[in-house]
């Protein structure tokens, strides 16, 4: 998109927003980000973007999967364009775009990560179109502000660019059914023994099939609706993962099947939210083309902090 006088403005005005919340000792939120859109609706489309551009997004664990990824990107070598001090809404992401671009509005980085809002996704795919989607998962959140879960499935379906490549939870039978038609791979978390047979939550998102609307039936269950589903009627499934973990809590390791190839990984945190946080990470990291070795040296170093499990 072209950058006009209107874009070069808001570009301009948001800069000097940024520079005085530096000079007022604020971070740069999403202050500068909605200032910009204000004055330019579509300043991200005309902004330039760095030429790769990975996005987490889900019901739990977006910045979990983001900090535990851009450690690992940064310690690579990679200098990584992120919103970790702003928001993920449009608004957040417009500032992180202007403070890594010049002052014409070139990207300075070549690479970004960003954290990106379940409702935000029409808004921000417009114009921010990630090579790689990691979606950890979809449940029911604040049912004032997202509804149902099929509501905000739909709200990221109908966004995802169509050459996205998708990261998705093979254990989680809504988000794991994202856009269909795009190229993806699956994480899966194999039988462990605290696993139950059938779940024991009051609230559970995914009771039927999403084909022949027959009650789904679990060879296992973590939680809510995560665990391996099948429909007993039209035989509807997750596909075979890609990423298969092996979880060894007495030891802390996670161990992962790839392509015929064996991983061992520090076991960072032992919830089973942050197993799949960490698994969910390194299927994004592979995709993006670091070695084992390279994930583990960073996974070594990194903590996950205690009060955030997801």
């Amino acid at each position: 998109m072209k950058k006009t006088l209107k874009f070069r403005f808001a570009l301009l005005l948001g800069k000097l927003a940024m520079l005085a919340q530096k000079i007022l000792g604020m971070n740069a939120s999403y202050f500068p980000g909605k200032l910009a859109l204000k004055l330019c609706p579509d300043f991200c489309g005309r902004i330039d973007k760095p030429e790769k551009i990975i996005a987490v997004t889900g019901t739990n664990g977006k910045t979990t999967c983001c900090n535990l990824a851009l450690s690992a990107l940064e310690e690579n070598g990679y200098d990584v364009l992120n919103n970790r001090l702003g928001s993920n809404i449009e608004a957040g992401i417009a500032t992180s775009l202007i403070s890594g671009s010049t002052i014409t509005g070139k990207a300075k980085k070549k690479l970004a990560l960003f954290e990106v809002d379940e409702r935000s996704s029409k808004r921000i795919y417009k114009y921010v179109k990630p090579d790689l989607l990691l979606c950890t998962n979809l449940f029911r959140d604040s049912i004032k502000r997202n509804a149902h879960t099929e509501y905000i499935f739909n709200f990221i379906n109908s966004a995802v660019p169509e050459k996205t490549r998708l990261i998705l939870n093979g254990d989680d039978v809504i988000s794991g059914r994202l856009a269909s038609d795009n190229p993806r791979v699956y994480f899966s978390v194999e039988p462990m023994h605290t696993d139950l047979s059938s779940c024991e939550n009051i609230v559970n998102d995914m009771r039927i099939c999403p084909n022949c609307h027959t009650n789904l039936e679990f060879s296992h269950v973590r939680y809510h609706h995560i665990g391996k589903a099948h429909c007993p009627n039209c035989g509807f499934s997750l596909p075979e993962a890609d990423y298969k973990a092996e979880v060894d809590t007495w030891n802390m390791r996670l161990t992962v099947s790839e392509n015929g190839e064996t991983h061992s990984y520090r076991l960072i945190n032992d919830s089973i939210f942050n197993i799949y946080n960490e698994l969910g990470v390194i299927a994004l990291l592979r995709e993006f083309g670091l070695s084992a070795s390279q994930i583990n040296r960073s996974f070594e170093k990194n903590e996950i902090v205690g009060s955030r499990y997801a």
